[in-house]
């Protein structure tokens, strides 16, 4: 369960802000990635309260493994294709974090913006650390 909130917490709501916040910065062109990091907040509230209420995350981590499921029964495994909508929120989270370096957009950005979106990319590059760490605390410990 552990595990799980640490995702919760340093992946999946990061990448919502990133999601939201680079889409307010393209203003009308971002409605999209607005909505879909709405969406994505949606959903990790509810894993984030299933995880501290019964230890369980109630749905996938985002709305792009969601929109696996029609594909599950189409012959790879279903968790293939839960992996597929993963990777490519990640992917496209990734993106726009190098995007929005990229060409310069954070620096656009109102002050609290900007201190979510950091906030953001510290609780993510942390997140990250700390997931190697433990798993290769776990190896050394199976040794």
């Amino acid at each position: 369960m552990r595990r799980d909130l640490l995702e919760v917490l340093t992946v999946g709501l990061p990448f919502c802000g990133f999601k939201i916040l680079a889409g307010l910065s393209l203003g009308g062109a971002g409605r999209l990635l607005v909505g879909l990091g709405v969406l994505d907040a949606g959903i990790n509230l509810i894993n984030l309260a299933g995880l501290l209420a019964a230890r369980t995350r109630p749905m996938a981590a985002c709305t792009l493994a969601l929109a696996t499921y029609p594909f599950r029964g189409t012959g790879a495994s279903p968790q293939k294709w839960l992996d597929l909508g993963n990777s490519l929120d990640v992917l496209l989270s990734f993106a726009l974090v190098a995007a929005m370096i990229g060409f310069g957009r954070l620096g656009a950005m109102p002050a609290e913006q900007l201190a979510l979106w950091n906030a953001c990319v510290i609780l993510n590059v942390l997140g990250a650390g700390l997931a190697r760490f433990g798993a290769s605390v776990r190896d050394l410990a199976r040794d």
